[in-house]
């Protein structure tokens, strides 16, 4: 090998490195979240994987109600009757959002949120949501192979006429991924989540655990009071400049 040879190949494989890294370093270029209001409806842009909230009620209501849950979560799933409910009384008056916020410490909580994702792909997010938390135990310690089939299954029982091969391929979709990260790091950085679920109405947040120096625990139809008497002050508020 000569020495003109040997320059050439070392500037190709500078240039190869270079590019690689620029490559990485663009894909994980970190995201400015201070951009982002938590307490409104977010909608679809990149960083999130071109998907936005997805909204129960009227989506440009004043008052807005969003909660960050875990699907493992079992007070998230007890949580959600009541909250289905109270979008039943409260109708198109508010906009209530549900974010992901997957703890690590629950393995099938991402692949779970996927499957929802997946299956708002074809408009079943909230039918697909309600679903996972009813089979939670089906689902909760499933892996691989037998966790996906469980979740389509799921899907199939919700939507019959729904597309069984697509939810499965779009169980896969990068985007998705991104919205399920974009979910939880806005819990995190902005709304300052650090446990599940998480309630709040117009950026305030609603308190789940209740006094830590009492030795009673709050029950979840004491803490939709308080999510009540707060949509009613706000609505209250809202209804009046109307």
């Amino acid at each position: 090998m000569n020495k003109f040879t040997a320059v050439a190949i070392a500037v190709l494989i500078l240039c190869f490195g270079g590019l690689v890294l620029w490559s990485a370093n663009s894909r994980t270029k970190k995201m400015n979240l201070g951009d982002y209001d938590p307490a409104i409806v977010i909608g679809a842009d990149e960083n999130n994987g071109n998907i936005g909230d997805h909204v129960r009620g009227k989506a440009d209501s004043n008052v807005v109600i969003v909660e960050y849950a875990d699907l493992s979560c079992p007070g998230c799933a007890s949580l959600m009757p009541y909250m289905t409910k109270l979008h039943e009384e409260y109708g198109d008056r508010v906009a209530f959002v549900f974010r992901h916020f997957p703890l690590q410490s629950h393995p099938n909580s991402r692949s779970a949120a996927a499957a929802i994702e997946s299956a708002a792909k074809q408009d079943y997010y909230w039918e697909m949501l309600e679903a996972l938390y009813e089979n939670r135990s089906d689902w909760l310690v499933a892996t691989g192979q037998e966790r996906t089939d469980i979740y389509a299954k799921i899907f199939k029982e919700i939507a019959p006429d729904g597309n069984e091969e697509q939810f499965r391929l779009d169980m896969n979709d990068s985007d998705i991924e991104k919205k399920i990260s974009f979910d939880y790091n806005l819990g995190k950085e902005r709304s300052k989540v650090s446990a599940t679920p998480s309630i709040f109405i117009n950026g305030e947040q609603i308190d789940i655990a209740g006094d830590s120096t009492s030795s009673e625990e709050r029950s979840f139809e004491d803490v939709i009071k308080d999510v009540k008497k707060v949509l009613d002050e706000r609505l209250k508020g809202v209804e009046k400049k109307e």
